[in-house]
């Protein structure tokens, strides 16, 4: 009789299925606190979206030449734009516009606070409304919005003066003139 020389290796059935409920639970485990991590910070959220928003109002006072205000309006915690003025012969114009100004709003998440703002000719500002001026070139006087979420955590959105940058700070920034012609 000769014994073959076969060689049995591999995985049983067994072992490969517990290596994948091993993976399966491990997966389980660590995929939501992944995207809590990335998806539900809403401060890091709410200041993106209102550096978009800063940006498309400088856009806007540019392509309309005509000077904008981004308003926040604290019972509504919501931001908005619109025309400084409206003349007569604006107002229709105004109003085909009122849909994409709207859609350029934001409202903030319930855990997000704006606590002031400071600029440079305001001083500080922590009344319920508050509205920063876009000139019909698109430059803003410097200004520093403060956003603060429900554990206590600080960040700042400093604009500056020609919006050449818009800079986020982690933390809460005083308003120091020398900061914004960096």
């Amino acid at each position: 009789m000769r014994l073959s020389s076969i060689n049995h290796q591999g995985f049983t059935l067994l072992e490969l299925i517990v290596v994948m409920v091993l993976i399966a639970i491990t997966v389980t485990l660590t995929v939501p606190k992944i995207s809590n991590f990335i998806y539900t910070d809403q401060l890091k959220v709410a200041v993106r979206k209102l550096v978009g928003l800063i940006n498309q109002s400088s856009q806007l006072a540019q392509r309309n030449q005509a000077p904008y205000l981004l308003r926040y309006i604290e019972g509504e915690q919501r931001f908005v734009v619109e025309p400084e003025q409206q003349k007569e012969d604006e107002t229709k114009t105004f109003f085909k516009e009122s849909k994409e100004i709207k859609e350029r709003g934001l409202r903030l998440a319930e855990s997000v606070k704006v606590k002031d703002c400071w600029s440079w000719y305001g001083g500080i500002r922590t009344t319920a409304e508050f509205s920063i001026r876009f000139t019909k070139n698109g430059y803003v006087e410097p200004t520093i919005i403060h956003l603060r979420e429900d554990g206590g955590r600080e960040i700042s959105v400093v604009l500056s003066p020609f919006l050449g940058k818009v800079q986020v700070v982690d933390r809460y920034v005083t308003p120091e003139k020398d900061a914004f012609f960096q």
